[in-house]
Formats: structure tokens, C-alpha cells, sequence
């Protein structure tokens, strides 16, 4: 580019202007070069054009992208069919994490796991004897004389919860557990990775619906879940850490004094004092109309959410809940209000020889439905949560 002076007719050959190399406009010519101090009037009469190449990336370096980004992640991978395996005496399904069911660390809550184990129990349910349109996954034969199956206890230890968006693939099986009971188990992994994540046990008793009593088991439906439950036996969580007793609140005495938190817990009794109290909570909640589940009643897994509010919130924040055991004892309904108490209390050896550790912190919890006519609370779960020490469940 010659030098010149301003206000004239310039005429550059440099390829930073494109074709048109012939402008009026000086300062318009120079700003297209992408030198910011060319603006300087002074050095616009000395100034020499860079070279081509130079030219030439900052041109292209201007010009808007005309290509489409790349996705991080185009297809994804999709849950494999829900089916039978082993002779059909399991049933497996996958899941994935949705952004409603974990919390702020983006992981999924006990509350989301009990979903999923009941969700993918009714399945199995449905896959071996069809939809009822009567309750929860109830087989149509036992519908028509008035019989359900119901929960009664549940036991769930997680080593690690799922991440949102993760992939779980969940199995489970059943098998007779006595007379007018049935024992129902979960094995849950991470479908990508194979890692093992977590495994839980229940226990089941038939009712009829009207009555809401017990009732044994017809001899026809007897014979059909023969062909269908694990034979031979097996369980998920050992036997021997399984059916524990959960000690009982004391709760007439001053409630829930906090102190300290120690790992050793109070000395291991059937009732827990007020002078065994460490730490724990109350809470009173009214049922929703949303929390009642196809049989008419507050769903199972709301239990697990009323329990948890009652731990203290350095242990909610701070350590992993390694298992819930929950004791179902009496049924409730929208309306109900409940009250939620917790205590902290020892952990049993079992449960601390079972993966939570000696340094384990364990609460018991007691949801009682109060009845404002008379003043009198009646105990709907008993439950126990134990939480590893130092350990987010995020891990």
C-alpha cells in the first residue's frame, strides 16, 4: 500500500479489503485491517499494510462461523428392554436418573431408591400375572377376592447413589417367607460402568382389602408364585444383618435435648431415654393428597422422606446414609397429621460389621399419627438410619 494523504482517493492492493480495493473512506479501509492503532491519524500517512498471510487470518478470524458445533452428546444410550431372566425368576429393568429425583448435589436421595425398588417390583408383578385395575400391581385373580399384597418392612443400604442422568439397572426377585409372608429382594448396579451400587430386602404379608386384615396365601396362587420365585433361596442383604430390632423412642420424657455427636452412640437398649439422647429432631407434617399410592394410602417411600427430616443437619449434610431400615405398622391417609421424632442411638454389631464401619452414627425414628380429639398419638413406622461418618452421600 503506497502512502498518501488523507481525504484522497486511495487505491490499496492488500487482501485484508476483499475485491473492492478502491474506498473513499480511509478510516473505513484501515479499520478493516483489524489494527486498532492505525486510528491514530498521525501514523495513518506512514503506514505500511501487513503482510498476506497476516492479512489474511485476522480476515478469517472475523468471519462468522457458517458450521453447526458438534454435540457433546448426541444419542444417548437407551434403557434395554425390561424382561424375565434366570429360568424367569428375575425380573431386571433400567432407569435412568431424572433431574426431579436428586438433590443439590446431583445426586439421587434414599427417597428416589425406594421409588425405584417399588416401581420396578410392581413391574415384575405385571409381567408375571398382568394389570389389575385394583390397587398397586395386584394380581387380578387375588383382586377379585379382595386380597393385596402389602409391605411391612424394608431394608435398603446403598455403598453408592446414583448420579442424574446415570443409567441403573435394577433386578429383583421374590420367595416364601412363612405361612402368609413373602420376602422380596433388589440388587441395584450402574448399567454403564457394572458398578455395584447398592442392595435391599422386604417383607411382605396379604390382606384383604375390606377388612385390612391378615390372610393367608390361596393355595392356587401359592402354586403359580412357585414357578416364578428364586429357587433355591437367596438374599441380597445376609440374612443374619436382616430383621433387626429398631429400639423404641421413649417419648414421654423431655424430648430431644441436643448434645454433642459422638460415634460410639448410647449404650444399646429396646427403649432409648431422654439421659441416651445425643442429637436428633421433630417435625410434624400433614399428609397430601399427593403422597396417597393406588391402594389408597400414604405411599411407602414418603415414609423414607418424613424419617430423614428428623436427623440433624450436620449429619444430613456431612455423612453418607449407608441404610434405612424401615418397620411399617399401621396405615395412613390424606389428612393424617404425623409427627416425626428422632433420637440417636448405638449401632448394633451387626450392622456395624455389615459395612457401616465402628464410626457409624445411627438414629432411630418413630412417625406417629396425632389425633387432635383426644390428644393421643398411634405409631405408623418405626425406622433406623445409618450414616457413615465424614462420608457425603455423593461419594
Amino acid at each position: 500500500m503506497a502512502q498518501t494523504i488523507l481525504g484522497t482517493h486511495w487505491a490499496i492492493k492488500s487482501p485484508c479489503l476483499g475485491r473492492n480495493n478502491t474506498l473513499n473512506d480511509v478510516e473505513a479501509r484501515l479499520v478493516r485491517c483489524n489494527a486498532p492503532f492505525l486510528r491514530d491519524r498521525a501514523s495513518l500517512s506512514n503506514f505500511i499494510c501487513a503482510s498476506t498471510s497476516t492479512a489474511n487470518s485476522a480476515e478469517t478470524s472475523k468471519a462468522p462461523s457458517t458450521a453447526r458445533p458438534p454435540c457433546y452428546k448426541e444419542v444417548w444410550t437407551p434403557p434395554e428392554p425390561s424382561m424375565l431372566i434366570k429360568d424367569k425368576r428375575v425380573f431386571r429393568e433400567e432407569h435412568r436418573i431424572r433431574g426431579y429425583e436428586v438433590g443439590p448435589d446431583q445426586h439421587a436421595s434414599i427417597v428416589t431408591i425406594a421409588n425405584l425398588l417399588q416401581e420396578v417390583a410392581s413391574n415384575h408383578a405385571v409381567a408375571m400375572w398382568g394389570r389389575s385395575i385394583e390397587g398397586f400391581a395386584a394380581d387380578p385373580e387375588l383382586a377379585e377376592l379382595g386380597l393385596i399384597f402389602v409391605m411391612t418392612r424394608m431394608q435398603v443400604q446403598m455403598d453408592h447413589y446414583p448420579r442424574w442422568g446415570d443409567m441403573v439397572q435394577i433386578e429383583t426377585w421374590f420367595q416364601e417367607a412363612g405361612k402368609i409372608g413373602a420376602q422380596r429382594d433388589w440388587v441395584i448396579t450402574d448399567r454403564i460402568s457394572g458398578r455395584h451400587l447398592g442392595r435391599a430386602t422386604s417383607t411382605w404379608v396379604m390382606i384383604n382389602i375390606n377388612t385390612r386384615r391378615l390372610s393367608k396365601m390361596p393355595e392356587s396362587m401359592r402354586q403359580r408364585c412357585g414357578w416364578y420365585q428364586m429357587d433355591p433361596p437367596a438374599n441380597a442383604i445376609p440374612s443374619n444383618f436382616t430383621r433387626l430390632k429398631i429400639p423404641e423412642l421413649d417419648l414421654s420424657a423431655s424430648k430431644n435435648t441436643p448434645t454433642a455427636i459422638t460415634s460410639n452412640g448410647a449404650e444399646h437398649s429396646t427403649k432409648i431415654g431422654v439421659e441416651n439422647t445425643l442429637a436428633g429432631g421433630q417435625q410434624r407434617f400433614v399428609a397430601r393428597r399427593g403422597d396417597v399410592d393406588m391402594n389408597g394410602h400414604i405411599n411407602n417411600a414418603i415414609y423414607f422422606a418424613w424419617g430423614i427430616e428428623t436427623v440433624p443437619e450436620e449429619v444430613y449434610q456431612n455423612c453418607h446414609l449407608y441404610q434405612m431400615e424401615v418397620d411399617f405398622k399401621a396405615e395412613c391417609l390424606c389428612g393424617d397429621v404425623i409427627e416425626a421424632h428422632g433420637q440417636a442411638v448405638s449401632t448394633p454389631e451387626e450392622l456395624a460389621s455389615n459395612g457401616a464401619g465402628p464410626s457409624a452414627l445411627t438414629f432411630a425414628h418413630s412417625l406417629q399419627r396425632y389425633a387432635k380429639e383426644n390428644n393421643k398419638c398411634t405409631e405408623l413406622v418405626r425406622a433406623r438410619t445409618v450414616w457413615r461418618a465424614g462420608e457425603p452421600s455423593s461419594s
